[in-house]
C-alpha cells in the first residue's frame, strides 16, 4: 500500500494538491487489490485444474497475497489513530470504537482466508471469494476509512492550529513592542495582522466544526441512525455548518461534507501563513 505521512496528507491538502479521494484511491487500488485483480483474472481468463502448480494454486496464491497485504493496511491505519491524542474521555470512546471496528474487518479477512485455507475449495470457490472482497473493501472499508481518515486529519490539523496560534501571539508581541517604541512600520503591520486572524478565526471554526460534525455522526450511529435516516438527522448535520459551507453546494456524505471543511480549515490556515510570513520579512 502506498501511504502518506499525516502531516504531508495536510500539507498537500492545503496546497490543493491532494484530495480526500486520493488518499482513498491510493489504499484501495494499492497492493492488495492490485492482487485481487490479478486473481480475478486468472479465474475468468483460464480453465483450471487442483492439481499442484496449477492455475488453481496461482489464484489461492493470489488471493492470500491480497488478504496479507489487507492486514499490513488496516493494522498501519490502526497505528494511525492509536496514536492520535485525543481531548475528552467522549473522544477517546470513538477512537476506541474505531480502533474495535478495525478488529471486526481484520476478523472478516480471517474469515476469508478460513475459506481460502479449507482442502475442499475449489477454483469457482476462490473467484467468488476474491470478488466477494473485492465489493466488501469498496463498500465496507471504504467507509471505515474515509471516518478514519478524518478522524486523523482533524485532530492534526488541530495540532497545526495550536502551532499557528503560538506563532500568531509572539507576531502580536512583536507589534506591541513595535508600537511602544513608537516605531512607524507597526502601523502597516496591524492592518496585515488583523488579516491573518481573521483567516486564523475562520480556520479555527471550520475545524472544530468539522470535529463537531464528525461527533455527531458517531453519535447518530451509535443510536442505530443508519436504520432510521429521517430528514432530522440530515438537518442536524447541515445546520451545525458554517456560513461559508452553507452557501455552496455540499456533498450529500457526511464524511464529505466534514472532509471538505477540513480542507477549507486547511486552505485558511495557509493564507494565514501566508501573511505571517510576509509581516515576519518585515520585521
Amino acid at each position: 500500500m502506498i501511504r502518506y505521512k499525516k502531516t504531508t496528507i495536510l500539507i498537500l491538502l492545503a496546497l490543493g494538491l491532494f484530495s480526500f479521494n486520493t488518499s482513498l484511491n491510493k489504499i484501495m487500488h494499492g497492493k492488495s487489490n492490485v492482487a485481487l485483480a490479478q486473481q480475478i483474472n486468472q479465474s475468468s481468463t483460464s480453465t483450471a485444474s487442483n492439481g499442484p502448480n496449477s492455475e488453481f494454486e496461482s489464484r489461492k496464491e493470489a488471493l492470500s497475497d491480497a488478504l496479507n497485504a489487507s492486514h499490513d493496511e488496516l493494522n498501519e491505519l490502526k497505528d494511525e489513530i492509536n496514536a492520535e491524542r485525543v481531548d475528552s474521555d467522549a473522544w477517546q470512546k470513538i477512537k476506541v470504537e474505531l480502533l474495535n471496528q478495525a478488529d471486526k474487518l481484520q476478523a472478516y479477512y480471517d474469515e476469508i482466508g478460513g475459506k481460502l485455507n479449507d482442502k475442499n475449495i475449489d477454483s469457482e470457490s476462490i473467484k467468488s471469494l476474491a470478488n466477494e472482497l473485492k465489493s466488501w473493501r469498496e463498500k465496507t472499508f471504504r467507509e471505515y476509512l474515509k471516518k478514519s481518515i478524518n478522524f486523523i486529519l482533524i485532530f492534526e490539523e488541530a495540532n497545526l492550529l495550536k502551532i499557528a496560534d503560538s506563532r500568531s501571539d509572539k507576531i502580536s508581541s512583536d507589534i506591541s513592542r513595535l508600537e511602544k517604541q513608537s516605531i512607524s512600520k507597526s502601523k502597516s503591520l496591524k492592518p496585515l495582522f488583523d488579516q491573518a486572524q481573521t483567516h486564523l478565526k475562520l480556520a479555527h471554526d471550520l475545524n472544530d466544526g468539522a470535529k463537531k460534525l464528525l461527533y455527531n455522526y458517531f453519535e447518530l450511529s451509535s443510536q442505530q441512525a443508519a436504520d432510521t435516516k429521517t430528514s432530522k438527522g440530515e438537518t442536524e448535520l447541515q445546520t451545525e455548518l458554517p456560513e461559508i459551507i452553507q452557501t455552496e453546494k455540499k456533498p450529500t456524505d457526511p464524511q464529505e461534507i466534514i472532509r471538505d471543511m477540513s480542507q477549507k480549515s486547511l486552505e485558511e490556515l495557509k493564507t494565514a501563513y501566508t501573511i505571517f510570513v510576509k509581516m515576519s520579512k518585515a520585521l
